[in-house]
């Protein structure tokens, strides 16, 4: 359970938007073109078109977007990407022909096949039944491929009418986009080794994209021109194709693509953003927007937009900008964590801001867990004006406390604080814990090591020099631990000269921990602060920062931390390590930060890049905490002795201790009452 929360979007992200709200961002070097995404083993990514590379992108922590690799390829302001059963198929304008890039292991994209068939393309499409088409090539106007061996497409099919620029297919079904003639097609492809022509029709405009409704009643087509705009036409009778309305942003843009999910149409608008639509009246109703650029003119800002992630995430691309992961509508949360304090035993109040863009809040729950049991317990939090809370009493003394936050609304909409939820809650210490292993630089341990390439900004233990970039701290001038001087950090340069002068450059460097033995622990929490810098320079927010455990001195490595977004301060970070490793007598820690290069990718490199680590703390969490609900007197045994506790508690007659508050508060909703002896006696009764 990795707990590592960190905000911080620049200036020019703060963007004019409704009823959508930004939740990570990830720019890029070189302009971007279109954007895929896909869910596999519990993750969620994205992949986006450069000019000379696919990139792939791990959005599952919305807030923490970080790169995984690239698949090169010809320089070409087209990509278009998409995704079937762990492969993605990248066609370009350039003579690549079609790549099919392995993504069964997605930390390690692979190019493992090339359709050669076709030299360049302008899109593809994979429909859900697992069918590759490609539009916009030579030769054919469309191509079709069986992926039933999806890393070697088979061609089966092709369709000759004119140059198609893009198609939607649903149910044997291709709506495709004649932009030269301005012609709209739907093409039956229930025989895709002989696709037939159903019905065609004059377009009004440039017929560029489109997309169908679930029922195969509607279609939205959108025109790439200036004063282009969104079209919504019935086709149900081929014979009687009506055009029912149209939508414009702004007459001097145009809109780009369009998509369908849920019954609402998104559309990556260009200059505009990314738009939403609700279409149930047959009508265009704009519900929200986000405007991911600040650049005026036609064919600028917002290129694609992916919409079907199961967690309702938008992945956007932006020519200028980059990567966008938004969220439309529903359940904004916030919270500020809780952190380690000392045991009491009087309650631990949590509060949560929650409210709702559409509709209303209905439901905010807490989520917790004690020392580490993964048993998660829920109290239901009260509330108004959009402020929620609920007491939680801590069983005793060095107790860990693990916890999120859920809320939804009447609208079905959902959300999490964290965004990640159990697999990344807050974690905080209730008294005392035993230590196992701590540092804080200050008596200067030799057995610390430093390696990796980089030829400046290489890690040292001294006391910080601060740097600051027009304001903006770079590198810390002090370190963490109370009444301390001494950290390790890159590169600690004289704080008169220019923060680019001792920075990492050209590689990593790797601090490295001694081998710590935690063979004798059950579990334990690893602690620790960490500055870390990259959003200043040329390339800002290219460059990772990492932390790696390793249970056999440094044989393997098990990543417990990436990112690539700045926090500009000390941060702490707490996690569970033996979620990670198994804990032995050779664990090792090591803290990487680094100025990237991409070879071949121009102006790659060139960030500001400064980091640092201090107070690095290992408690000994035990065994889970021993308390059998209902057994308020601690014998052993659920009996009419434990029913006599819990009602004299209840009438206040009897101050209970911590630990017996704990035992007979069985619903834990924090208070002891008729409802808690009506458990108990079930108890009993059931027993």
């Amino acid at each position: 359970m990795i707990k590592y929360i960190f905000i911080f979007i620049s200036s020019f992200l703060i963007a004019d938007s409704y009823n959508m709200q930004l939740l990570g961002y990830l720019p890029y070097e070189q302009q971007t073109s279109d954007i895929t995404g896909f869910y596999q083993d519990g993750r969620e990514f994205a992949v986006i078109g450069l000019q000379n590379a696919a990139s792939f992108v791990d959005v599952t922590d919305p807030a923490n977007p970080f790169e995984l690799g690239r698949i090169s390829g010809g320089n070409s302001i087209w990509r278009d990407l998409k995704y079937w059963d762990r492969h993605v198929y990248i066609g370009t304008e350039a003579d690549d022909g079609i790549k099919v890039v392995s993504v069964d292991d997605p930390d390690n994209p692979t190019l493992v096949y090339t359709i050669t068939d076709v030299d360049n393309s302008h899109n593809v499409h994979v429909c859900e039944d697992g069918f590759l088409y490609i539009i916009g090539a030579d030769e054919h106007d469309i191509w079709i491929y069986d992926l039933t061996f999806p890393g070697t497409p088979s061609l089966i099919g092709t369709w000759d009418g004119e140059y198609l620029h893009d198609i939607d297919v649903e149910d044997n079904l291709v709506y495709g986009m004649g932009i030269y003639t301005s012609t709209a097609y739907i093409i039956d492809v229930s025989d895709k080794t002989n696709p037939q022509t159903l019905v065609s029709w004059q377009y009004p405009g440039m017929a560029h994209d489109a997309a169908v409704t679930a029922d195969g009643n509607y279609l939205v087509t959108a025109d790439e021109m200036q004063g282009g705009n969104l079209k919504l036409w019935d086709i149900q009778d081929y014979s009687n194709i009506n055009l029912l309305d149209e939508f414009t942003v702004n007459p001097q843009h145009s809109v780009h693509n369009v998509y369908i999910k849920d019954g609402l149409v998104y559309a990556s608008y260009y200059a505009d953003g990314t738009r939403v639509y609700d279409i149930s009246t047959l009508t265009f109703n704009e519900i929200g927007y986000y405007d991911t650029s600040e650049v005026e003119g036609l064919y600028v800002g917002n290129w694609g937009t992916y919409v079907y992630l199961p967690s309702d995430n938008i992945i956007s691309s932006d020519i200028e900008t980059g990567l966008y992961i938004l969220q439309f509508g529903g359940v904004t949360l916030l919270h500020t964590d809780l952190e380690d304090q000392e045991f009491s035993s009087e309650s631990i109040t949590f509060s949560v801001d929650a409210e709702s863009s559409t509709g209303s809040i209905n439901s905010v729950q807490l989520f917790y867990d004690f020392n580490h049991q993964s048993d998660w317990n829920s109290l239901e939090m009260q509330g108004v004006l959009g402020s929620y809370s609920v007491d939680l009493t801590i069983p005793a003394d060095g107790t860990v406390v693990s916890y999120y936050f859920y809320a939804s609304n009447d609208q079905g909409q959902e959300s999490y604080y964290p965004s990640m939820a159990d697999n990344d809650p807050v974690v905080f210490v209730v008294g005392d814990l035993p230590v196992v292993y701590s540092e804080d630089f200050e008596n200067s341990p030799s057995d610390w090591s430093v390696s990796g390439d980089a030829v400046a900004g290489i890690w040292e233990l001294a006391e910080p020099n601060g740097t600051y970039y027009d304001n903006v701290p770079v590198a810390p001038d002090e370190d963490v631990t109370e009444d301390g001087q001494l950290c390790y950090v890159t590169g600690n340069d004289a704080p008169t000269n220019s923060p680019a002068s001792d920075d990492i450059d050209g590689g990593s460097t790797i601090l490295t921990s001694p081998s710590i033995d935690l063979s004798e622990e059950e579990s334990v929490i690893l602690s620790y602060y960490r500055w870390y810098t990259n959003n200043l320079g040329d390339n800002p927010s290219s460059d990772i920062w990492t932390v790696e455990v390793s249970n056999n001195s440094g044989l393997s490595w098990t990543e417990i931390e990436s990112t690539n977004l700045s926090n500009n301060s000390w941060s702490k970070q707490v996690l569970f390590l033996d979620d990670y490793v198994e804990l032995t007598s050779d664990i090792r820690l090591r803290f990487t930060a680094e100025d990237v290069y991409y070879d071949g990718d121009f102006g790659s490199g060139g960030s500001i890049v400064e980091a640092a680590i201090d107070e690095i703390m290992i408690k000994s969490v035990g065994s889970s905490l021993d308390i059998l609900f209902g057994d308020v007197n601690y014998d052993g045994e659920i009996d009419v002795l434990d029913i006599v506790l819990v009602v004299n508690f209840a009438l206040n007659t009897t101050t209970p201790t911590t630990e017996e508050l704990y035992a007979a508060d069985i619903n834990s909703d924090g208070v002891i009452d008729i409802l808690d002896v009506v458990n108990i006696v079930n108890i009993i009764l059931n027993s």
